[in-house]
């Protein structure tokens, strides 16, 4: 059988949180300039 010790440094918590925050950063950047394409007059007059 084999056993894995259980051991979470404190700096764990602080790479998962940058990477969360920076992960986030740039799906917002993305989604941002993205948004700024789209005329929203024009989107609410087309009927779907």
């Amino acid at each position: 059988m084999l056993r894995f010790e259980k051991l979470v440094k404190p700096m764990s918590y602080v790479y998962a949180s940058l990477i969360t925050i920076g992960f986030t950063g740039i799906v917002n950047l993305v989604t941002y300039f993205a948004l700024k394409k789209i005329d929203m007059i024009e989107s609410l007059k087309s009927v779907e």
